[in-house]
């Protein structure tokens, strides 16, 4: 039993540092995770390679976050949901591998922003998130029309997102 706690020990220490060496090369200049999916991202950027996931090809129904005006546009024609997701989060990084296999699944009238949870702190104030993996669906002037977490599909996140 001993060893088998100390095993347990070494392999926790052992994500740790892979977690922080992870995360050092993300702020440090953008360099690809050790998953190569992952990219570092500034909250306001557009391009969408640059995201907390790489977004790229994904499509118009999932976008990187560029701006609260860039997400009340969108909600003016689309159910808009923001997605507050971090790169060391196993279960964002779940939802990420679900949004690169379904993207082409996601309803025409709704679009999943995809925000930086790490640099994001104004907008996680406003709508009161406090931990990753946390969704916000908003109305066209930024108004909070729901707040939930769980949702790990592009189904599960359409289905929770209000209908017009």
């Amino acid at each position: 039993m001993k060893k088998a706690l100390a095993a347990s020990v070494v392999l926790f220490a052992l994500a740790g540092l892979m977690v922080a060496q992870d995360m050092k090369k993300d702020t440090s200049g953008g360099a690809p995770s050790s998953s190569g999916s992952m990219m570092s991202a500034t909250a306001a950027t557009a391009d969408p390679a640059k995201a907390v996931f790489d977004l790229t090809g994904l499509g118009p129904g999932i976008v990187p976050f560029s701006g609260e005006a860039g997400a009340q546009r969108m909600a003016l024609d689309r159910r808009t949901v923001y997605f507050f997701a971090a790169s060391w989060c196993p279960t964002c990084n779940a939802t990420y591998k679900d949004f690169k296999a379904n993207f082409s699944k996601v309803p025409k009238d709704l679009v999943i922003v995809v925000v930086d949870y790490d640099k994001a702190a104004a907008l996680k104030t406003k709508y009161g998130v406090t931990y990753q993996h946390t969704y916000v669906a908003i109305g066209p002037k930024g108004e909070k029309l729901k707040t939930w977490s769980g949702s790990m599909s592009v189904a599960e996140i359409a289905k929770n997102v209000p209908k017009r």
